[in-house]
């Protein structure tokens, strides 16, 4: 375990929230004394203060991609927070909000610098989205019935993973973003999902347990897929890489414990 440090003096409070492949870290520090926060890359062993929109006076990093985009957000003068795309090249810029609304925020990026995100909207209800470069904001659908959504994470080829209503949602890279619900784990009753890969592999929770879902077996308790006897309870499954790879959090001899599943084959 290495520590990151944080913005100075290192005795400030900081959090890492991403991590790319080349092991560069998104996340957030304080910054003075009344504990307002920046987002912050760290790379190469240096932290870097990626500052706030114009006028603002906080800002978080929530993904970050190969080429060091990062997705986050952060208020400007006088105004709620807004989704943001922070690049070396360009700095940061305001993603916006859907149609009427006021506050938004970047959660997951792709290496096409494509963010995925919630934000309001003039129906007074919460919605995911996707920002791409050619079309900017847009609304994704939610499933039928649901009336609120939050987009959580997304792959290289522009699906997107997070939840509407009470189910957990796949978007397809279509026209229309066709939502497809991944259903619940048996008794479940509710179910979201926080990131895929670039394989199509989903993991999320389901009635306070991880899952795993894919295209072939569909939605999965991880608490299946490891030895009966390990000890462990898998409750959220937080981010899985192409390797397979799932990251989260469970319980183990009583406490509350990250952990790191390696597939043995896949």
């Amino acid at each position: 375990m290495l520590d990151l440090g944080a913005i100075a003096p290192e005795s400030n409070f900081s959090v890492g929230q991403a991590i790319n492949s080349l092991g560069d870290v998104a996340g957030y520090s304080d910054y003075n004394e009344l504990l307002a926060q920046h987002a912050v890359l760290w790379t190469h062993g240096q932290l870097h203060d990626l500052g706030t929109l114009r006028g603002g006076s906080m800002s978080q990093a929530n993904g970050i991609d190969d080429l060091d985009q990062i997705a986050g957000f952060s208020n400007g003068s006088g105004a709620s927070p807004h989704a943001i795309l922070w690049s070396k090249a360009t700095g940061m810029q305001d993603l916006g909000t859907l149609p009427g609304g006021y506050y938004s925020q970047g959660l997951a990026i792709n290496t096409s610098g494509s963010v995925a995100g919630y934000s309001n909207a003039d129906d007074g209800q919460w919605h995911g989205f996707l920002w791409t470069k050619s079309a900017g904001i847009q609304e994704l659908p939610n499933l039928s019935g649901a009336t609120g959504a939050s987009a959580n994470g997304i792959d290289d080829f522009g699906e997107v993973v997070g939840g509407s209503g009470n189910f957990a949602v796949l978007w397809h890279n279509d026209q229309s973003h066709t939502a497809e619900s991944l259903g619940t784990l048996p008794g479940g009753g509710w179910s979201t999902a926080f990131a895929m890969n670039d394989d199509g592999e989903v993991v999320g929770w389901s009635g306070y347990t991880a899952f795993l879902w894919t295209h072939k077996k569909g939605m999965q308790d991880l608490n299946s897929l490891i030895p009966g006897n390990s000890g462990w309870s898998l409750s959220i499954a937080t981010s899985i890489n192409l390797r397979g790879q799932i990251t989260g959090q469970g319980t183990i001899n009583g406490e509350q414990h990250g952990f790191l599943l390696t597939p043995l084959a896949r």
